[in-house]
């Protein structure tokens, strides 16, 4: 009786990263905000890492060597917008099963499970000039969560 009528659900998320701006950190512009994008070295695209290990990924998600502060009185020449963090894939589950008592009385059971896989989604890269972690992911979403529940239904 306890093994049969369980009912299994799942939710499976898969997004791109979102786009994020190189800036400079601080003031250059002189024009009284913080909003001031960082230079642009070199001509061609950014290079975003991904093929090392993870420990390298994480260190430096993109060539942190393209870009400077902006000379004074400038905004800087980075365009917005023109990197992606990395993307999301998560799995979600649950289970639950309903015993009856009456034919008004049940328990519920219940048992779920977030981020099945136990998989790091890491959030976009510090991405300020004049941080010291300039480049570098420093968070990630929540890990393997788990709860187990019980509910009277009467």
């Amino acid at each position: 009786m306890f093994l049969a009528g369980w009912q299994l659900n799942g939710i499976v998320t898969l997004q791109t990263g979102t786009p994020f701006s190189v800036t400079a950190g601080v003031n250059r512009s002189l024009s009284g905000g913080a909003g001031d994008r960082a230079d642009l070295i070199g001509g061609g695209a950014v290079t975003t890492y991904g093929g090392e290990s993870r420990g390298q990924y994480i260190q430096e998600y993109f060539d942190v060597s393209r870009f400077t502060l902006p000379a004074l009185g400038t905004f800087g020449t980075a365009g917005r917008n023109i990197l992606t963090g990395p993307g999301l894939a998560n799995v979600d589950a649950s289970a639950f099963k309903i015993f009856r008592a009456t034919e008004k009385k049940s328990l519920e059971l219940r048992w779920e499970v977030f981020n099945v896989l136990n998989r790091p989604n890491f959030s976009n890269p510090v991405a300020s000039v004049s941080s010291g972690q300039f480049g570098q992911i420093t968070s990630a979403g929540s890990p393997r969560i788990m709860q187990v529940a019980l509910k009277l239904l009467f």
